[in-house]
């Protein structure tokens, strides 16, 4: 009955999935931008040698909507229209519309050329899937500022409907989550770099993997750190699962995931998977938290816009 009543009282982690919302359609819109001028060679005319793998992947033919053998002015516009969608999904502006589309473009992209493809990529996918039948958009978006001005409306369909689609849509991102993080943990345990406790040392020392080259040996000439970060990486991801189940040590392996993540987006310039893993990640923050945040930066910048502004002498 407690599991029944969860699925059905109410819409979960509101707040997480706005924040997942504003972060995918970040990821979306940047990554596009920043590789526009490589859009051809990357995913329109210069992927034809990539033929025979999609042809041989039988994808849906409805994917292939960035017409990358008509290329030209088309894909172009598919591409543009990518970068849009991506920007509404971040400012929740049709949530729901964009959501999906965002998935189908994202997707139609990977298609082209799945060699460019990430796990950050695949997560994205994943995520963007069961945020479609989430309401990402309830805070923090354009549509809640249009509620609020339109007053209520009727509901589309019935409210035990909306909150289960919602809630097993998050019960399914955590359980990938789970999946991702300890099946990672357990690839680490074979390796013997990992178990040595030396991995980190390694991709730290390739150029494509460490953008502060010329000032990580501080950290890295260090054993006892890159021991240290070894097992931690190691420990949080196996053990992650079991960390949830309680509080005091659900905000210890919260933090530890997140910090993860940043100081691989920070020491090793893998920025998009970072933002990807970190948004999938703020679903494990409970909305109570989130407003407790949102209330403290509100009050903290109503501060500063009543700070008087300093006179010169």
């Amino acid at each position: 009955m407690r599991l029944y009543a969860w699925l059905t009282d109410s819409k979960h982690s509101l707040y997480g999935a706005a924040v997942t919302r504003i972060l995918l359609g970040f990821t979306i819109a940047t990554q596009l931008a920043a590789n526009f001028s490589d859009r051809h060679y990357t995913w329109g005319d210069g992927t034809q040698w990539t033929t025979s793998v999609r042809d041989a992947k039988s994808w849906p033919a409805f994917l292939d909507v960035m017409f990358v053998h008509s290329g030209g002015v088309v894909f172009d516009i598919a591409y543009v229209a990518t970068i849009i969608f991506g920007v509404m999904l971040m400012a929740g502006f049709y949530t729901r519309a964009s959501t999906v589309m965002s998935l189908l473009m994202w997707m139609s992209l990977y298609v082209a050329n799945p060699f460019v493809g990430s796990g950050g990529d695949a997560v994205l996918r994943m995520v963007l899937l069961y945020l479609c039948f989430m309401d990402a958009g309830k805070h923090w978006s354009f549509d809640a500022w249009l509620r609020r001005r339109r007053g209520s409306t009727p509901a589309r369909i019935p409210p035990v409907i909306a909150n289960v689609l919602h809630n097993a849509g998050l019960v399914l991102i955590l359980h990938q989550l789970m999946v991702v993080y300890v099946a990672s943990a357990l690839w680490k345990v074979q390796s013997a770099q990992w178990t040595g406790g030396t991995a980190l040392y390694y991709p730290l020392q390739v150029d494509a993997y460490s953008p502060w080259r010329d000032y990580i040996h501080l950290l890295t000439d260090h054993g006892w750190i890159v021991w240290a970060g070894t097992y931690a990486a190691i420990g949080v991801q196996l053990l992650l699962p079991v960390l949830l189940l309680y509080k005091p040590s659900r905000v210890f392996a919260v933090l530890s995931i997140l910090g993860m993540h940043m100081g691989i987006g920070l020491f090793m310039g893998i920025l998009f998977f970072s933002l990807v893993m970190i948004a999938s990640d703020a679903l494990l923050i409970s909305d109570r938290t989130w407003r407790l945040i949102a209330n403290r930066v509100g009050v903290q910048a109503r501060a500063l816009r009543r700070r008087p502004p300093k006179v010169a002498t």
